[in-house]
């Protein structure tokens, strides 16, 4: 089984990756802005297009999403944690729709935290 892990140097996505490495079978696909990962990509920029062109190539199985961010501003956390995950399911709908997605977020999901 192909997983690909988005978002793998990151806190989650490096447990994410420690546990499904574990795992017989698995060929384990690293996918971020890291210059370790075997995909490079950016949830907050990269366009339908070329992530259903990347997914089509790479051909996983499974996509667990660990991909996000927590700092930043109302626009910056939108980007990467809302346009990013739906720029996703649009690309694996099209490229990979057998492909199964899990995707971990954070409250950051829901904009930044007001402390008062």
């Amino acid at each position: 089984m192909r997983i690909l892990v988005l978002g793998s140097t990151g806190y989650l996505g490096g447990h994410v990756e420690e546990r499904l490495s574990a795992l017989p079978g698995v060929r384990l696909l690293r996918g971020g802005r890291a210059p370790v990962d075997d995909v490079r990509i950016d949830l907050a920029t990269v366009t339908p297009a070329a992530l259903t062109e990347l997914l089509a190539r790479t051909a996983p199985d499974a996509v667990v999403n660990c991909a996000g961010s927590v700092d930043g501003g109302p626009q910056a956390l939108a980007e990467v944690n809302a346009r990013g995950p739906a720029v996703l399911c649009e690309a694996m709908t099209a490229a990979v729709p057998t492909a199964r997605l899990v995707h971990l977020g954070s409250a950051a999901e829901y904009g930044p935290a007001l402390v008062g």
